[in-house]
């Protein structure tokens, strides 16, 4: 068969696994979508090998703005009456995943980086998108932070009815406002996004910024924001085409050796990953204390789930959803900003 033919195969597979997965609600399914069928191409030697840098680097670029669009400056409003427990709440994750990063490195005889990276609570594609200039291995980060977000949005499925029983409803009003979905850039906002995105590329090309393909678009865009310029998201299939190519990418990397490694980690990254989540326990306790808020509230504060899947059963049971959004995007913003640095950091003590 030839190269052209592959990619043939191989594009029609991941565009189907993505709408399929859309179609079931999974997070992500344009990027797992194609990580699956790319990952399947590669382990069986059919794969036509990976995309070219300049392409890869242009769909971090453009999921690093589209990221932007969800800080927002009136997202953290709430961040100036709470500013002490919300620093203590995204330290006490934050060292509660590096202690789990380093339980995998000395048990589990993971990498160093990769171990931080796939334990990291800042979601799946920005630890694939770090893990490249870490020198991590991109493959099991992703693999290690999907198994992590699939036991916390099932801890979360548990535990939603009996959240629900405990819930005390909460006026919503201006929370929607909070909540990261901004509407489709047009006419001039388009240019801004493109103007952001070339200022990624050429970052990652050309400067030794960890992840900079992702981290300058974003950062630009929430500067942005900070004076009043919204210019919205990008078109869902321009955002669709690029995390596709990340997922492609990305599942190229697997080969026979990774599948046997997600293997040998499987168990501990569970055990670890419940580890984290009675540390979330323990931070929501002291968060439902020292800020008067209702357990579930707290709870939903500290869990270090996906935003999106978060927000969403939040809305459902009617709690505080302006403080839950809000510490979850600063801990998400606190990782973009230092964690590549933190990594570099642990990875240097370890070793």
């Amino acid at each position: 068969m030839s190269r052209a033919a592959r990619y043939g195969w191989m594009l029609a597979g991941a565009a189907g696994l993505a709408a399929l997965f859309r179609s079931c609600h999974l997070p992500a399914a344009w990027l797992f979508g194609p990580l699956v069928v790319s990952a399947w191409f590669a382990v069986k030697e059919w794969g036509p090998g990976l995309l070219p840098t300049p392409l890869y680097l242009s769909a971090q670029a453009v999921i690093g703005t589209a990221l932007g669009a969800g800080f927002l400056p009136q997202t953290l409003q709430a961040l100036p009456r709470h500013w002490g427990i919300f620093s203590f709440a995204v330290a006490f994750i934050l060292f509660a995943s590096l202690a789990n990063g380093w339980l995998l490195v000395r048990y589990a005889r993971v990498h160093p980086a990769t171990a931080f990276l796939g334990t990291m609570p800042g979601g799946a594609s920005v630890m694939a998108a770090m893990s490249d200039s870490l020198h991590a291995d991109t493959a099991l980060v992703t693999a290690m932070q999907y198994l992590r977000l699939l036991l916390i949005l099932a801890s979360l499925a548990l535990l939603a009815p009996v959240l629900h029983h405990f819930s005390n409803p909460t006026p919503m009003a201006g929370a929607g406002a909070l909540l990261p979905h901004a509407v489709p850039a047009t006419g001039k906002a388009i240019g801004i996004l493109i103007v952001l995105a070339a200022c990624g590329w050429m970052a990652a090309r050309w400067t030794p910024i960890p992840a900079a393909a992702f981290l300058i678009p974003l950062m630009l865009y929430f500067f942005l924001g900070l004076h009043g310029i919204v210019p919205g998201v990008w078109p869902w299939p321009v955002l669709a085409i690029a995390y596709g190519v990340m997922g492609l990418q990305i599942g190229a990397r697997f080969h026979p050796s990774t599948l046997r490694t997600i293997g040998r980690v499987f168990l501990p990254v569970m055990g670890t990953t419940l580890l984290l989540l009675l540390a979330s326990v323990a931070l929501a306790w002291i968060v439902a204390r020292e800020m008067g808020l209702g357990w579930v509230s707290a709870y939903l504060a500290a869990t270090p789930g996906g935003l999106d899947s978060v927000a969403a059963v939040a809305a459902e049971l009617k709690v505080d959803t302006t403080i839950v959004v809000a510490m979850q995007l600063v801990r998400i913003l606190c990782v973009l900003a230092v964690g590549p640095w933190l990594v570099r950091a642990c990875v240097r003590l370890v070793r």
